[in-house]
């Protein structure tokens, strides 16, 4: 940066990602929730709200490589052991078996999406 040099690199787009597909920079813009770190409950809840998911879509995205994953109308809840993720339609989601908020937010980012 000081030098005012820089390098650019061509990488193929997501279509799914929010940042590269859609330009939302939530972060950047101040408007993203805090994580939360459930108190006395080895669990960090992640605060995507206003992010509509298609659960059906999930599941069937994830099924083939978890072997434990279940849904019903309101959530839909997968372990990957030594974790149990519980994600919600507003794209709330709560993972149990970490207080880390940077372990909740990978893998959030790994199994549902950036």
């Amino acid at each position: 940066m000081w030098s005012g040099r820089f390098q650019s690199l061509c990488a193929e787009r997501n279509p799914a990602c929010r940042a590269c597909a859609r330009g939302e920079f939530p972060y950047l813009e101040g408007r993203a929730q805090p994580h939360i770190t459930m108190c006395g409950r080895d669990s960090v809840q992640i605060h995507e709200r206003g992010r509509v998911l298609d659960l059906k879509a999930l599941e069937e995205r994830l099924a083939p490589t978890i072997n434990d994953v279940r849904a019903n109308g309101f959530l839909l809840r997968f372990r990957i052991p030594p974790y149990e993720m519980t994600v919600f339609s507003d794209g709330r989601a709560i993972l149990k078996g970490t207080k880390d908020p940077a372990v909740a937010r990978s893998l959030y980012a790994k199994y549902v999406g950036a």
